[in-house]
């Protein structure tokens, strides 16, 4: 049976433009061309057309797509097509590490955007090179500091680079520090912050005191160097550990009146 362009174009749901255009670049050529110039195609035609409709599905560019199904007359057709699925493969890979690398950098700047309000320039660097870093740097400054089952209570804390709903917990309540660290330690602002950060700290560190201690002394930044965890700068946990330490002292004081 041969179908006209046009009836070819209803039954592929294919544009008669696109159908011309493989013709012209060869890809696929009708079976037959009256001396009208009309084209017409066959059965055939209609089984390449949904060959190409897969293989570009698959990814693949027109001029790769011809090439591929020329290979089909070559007998070492099937050598061709495994290299053209390898090539595709390496470049879905190559394409899918670089957007989860970038879903984790957007993740992270929403927790930034969160906590600060903002993103500055600086702040995307900052990422970047945080994501970039090696991770066996990350494996041996824990292996250094902390033991086994350590190392499984930090590794569980949350990853600002994933969608954990604790990073955002975690960045609107240092957003709240910042924006009151005018308040006394005494005032009641204060007091609920050091609460909610002594309630989060106890609940993700399964309830070690020591460990949190440690932790918090190693991540505290050297006057005039950078924070080591962001957000985290020498202004902020000196605060924090004001308003903690006053809500610690009134808690024992409170437990001493009760005795």
């Amino acid at each position: 049976m041969m179908y006209s362009i046009g009836a070819l174009s209803k039954k592929t749901n294919i544009s008669i433009r696109t159908l011309r255009y493989y013709d012209e670049i060869g890809l696929l050529k009708p079976a037959k061309v009256a001396e009208s110039g009309y084209r017409y195609y066959s059965n055939e035609e209609i089984k390449v057309l949904q060959h190409i409709a897969a293989l570009k599905e698959l990814g693949f560019t027109l001029g790769t797509i011809k090439e591929m199904l020329s290979a089909g007359k070559d007998s070492q057709q099937g050598h061709r097509w495994k290299d053209y699925l390898d090539f595709e493969l390496a470049a879905v890979r190559k394409e899918k590490n670089r957007l989860d690398e970038l879903e984790k950098l957007l993740q992270i700047a929403s927790y930034a955007l969160e906590m600060k309000g903002e993103i500055e320039a600086e702040d995307i660097f900052l990422f970047i090179k945080a994501l970039q870093s090696p991770s066996e740097i990350r494996e041996t400054f824990l292996a250094q500091h902390f033991s086994e089952h350590e190392i499984e209570i930090i590794k569980n804390l949350p990853d600002l680079s994933l969608n954990d709903p604790r990073s955002m917990e975690w960045a609107k309540l240092i957003r709240k520090v910042k924006e009151n660290m005018h308040e006394p330690p005494s005032s009641i602002i204060s007091q609920k912050l050091a609460e909610e950060i002594l309630e989060i700290s106890m609940e993700w560190f399964q309830q070690d005191e020591q460990l949190i201690d440690r932790y918090w002394s190693l991540i505290r930044p050297e006057e005039g160097t950078e924070a080591k965890v962001y957000g985290m700068d020498a202004d902020v946990m000196d605060h924090i550990e004001q308003i903690v330490d006053y809500y610690l002292s009134h808690l024992e004081e409170g437990d001493g009146n009760g005795s």
